[in-house]
């Protein structure tokens, strides 16, 4: 792997844990799981790099080598290469930053979706907080979603300074944390940090009123992975109680209200589920997921690190344009009911 010379320091150490397995393994089918069960996370560093530039796909390089342990995955190499480095020296103008500050640098080019900045962006800037206070955070212009200037709003900063796509930057003082875990993967203690910090800083701004308990979130108005026969499962949802949701039709703030006092979350495999992190303890998450999937095991891990039960449903599915993540689901509704009155019947027994 390649890297350019830095100085590091350890941020978090190595631990060890093992999941609880789901509530409802059905046929054997915990083996979906099993490699998300015992975990080891490695030691964490922070980096701190002098007279290097950084890209708006928060690339740092210097003389035309860039730093492979920043990279999502080491195999993206193959894409952020000496050709990218050189088309950015070519085509993009350069910025050269104030001398005497410190800049911070935690995004990289995944983050500007919600599952990704909240449970990759914010768990690196959580554990460096207290030396965020003293730096100007780095953030790609195009970046401006609600949900990512809200949730920054949580921490403090010097300032931010916002990188223009055609630009890339010149930076003599810059610190950025590693992945706290690898993409997809949750770190409890970190992502219980987050949690204590977005609802510290949100919960003031809760309108306080009576929430349902039951929450079903569609993702009809989305463009992709839907449920095809949702008009059918509706009918079944309104015998528990359950309300429709439409997080696109919310705020951030009223996103984590309702989640904060949600006791069962239903869905279908998405970033909609992001928002579990904002559940109670106990709480129970029932995840529509796609036949056989055994990657996309993200939000097993992210109701796990929050202390609350992940129930699924596996179904089946159309998938259009493999690989993409852009399957829609047919869910069989006499198995959702038995999964959603298991779910319920475990809720009773807390």
């Amino acid at each position: 792997m390649f890297s350019i010379n830095k100085k590091r320091k350890i941020l978090v150490e190595r631990i060890e844990i093992t999941r609880k397995i789901p509530i409802n393994p059905i046929n054997k089918s915990e083996a979906l799981f099993f490699r998300n069960v015992d975990l080891i996370f490695q030691k964490v560093y922070l980096f701190e790099y002098r007279n290097v530039c950084i890209t708006p796909e928060g690339i740092v390089f210097k003389k035309l080598q860039l730093d492979g342990d920043l990279l999502i995955f080491p195999n993206h190499k193959k894409t952020y290469n000496f050709l990218y480095l050189l088309s950015t020296l070519i085509k993009r103008k350069c910025i050269v930053l104030p001398e005497n500050e410190t800049y911070l640098l935690c995004f990289d080019y995944w983050s500007n979706s919600i599952f990704h900045w909240m449970c990759d962006v914010l768990p690196r800037i959580e554990e460096v907080k207290e030396q965020a206070k003293e730096c100007i955070f780095l953030l790609p212009k195009s970046f401006k979603y609600s949900y990512i200037l809200e949730t920054l709003n949580a921490y403090q900063f010097k300032s931010i300074f916002y990188i223009e796509d055609n630009t890339y930057l010149r930076c003599k003082s810059l610190i950025s944390p590693e992945q706290i875990a690898t993409s997809g993967k949750m770190r409890p203690e970190s992502i219980l940090k987050v949690r204590a910090t977005l609802i510290n800083y949100f919960q003031p701004h809760f309108s306080n009123k009576s929430f349902d308990h039951n929450l079903y979130i569609s993702r009809s108005k989305a463009r992709f992975r839907k449920v095809i026969n949702e008009m059918e499962l509706l009918e079944t949802l309104k015998k528990y109680n359950f309300k429709v949701v439409f997080f696109e039709d919310l705020t951030v703030t009223e996103q984590v209200e309702i989640c904060y006092h949600a006791k069962n979350i239903i869905s279908i495999h998405g970033a909609n589920l992001t928002n579990v992190i904002f559940m109670q303890p106990q709480g129970n998450v029932l995840e529509l997921r796609k036949k056989d999937d055994l990657l996309n095991n993200y939000y097993y891990e992210l109701t796990d690190s929050v202390n609350c039960n992940y129930h699924y449903l596996n179904c089946d599915f159309e998938d259009p344009n493999p690989g993409t993540n852009s399957f829609s689901l047919y869910v069989d509704l006499n198995n959702f009911e038995t999964c959603l009155q298991r779910m319920m019947n475990h809720e009773n027994e807390n």
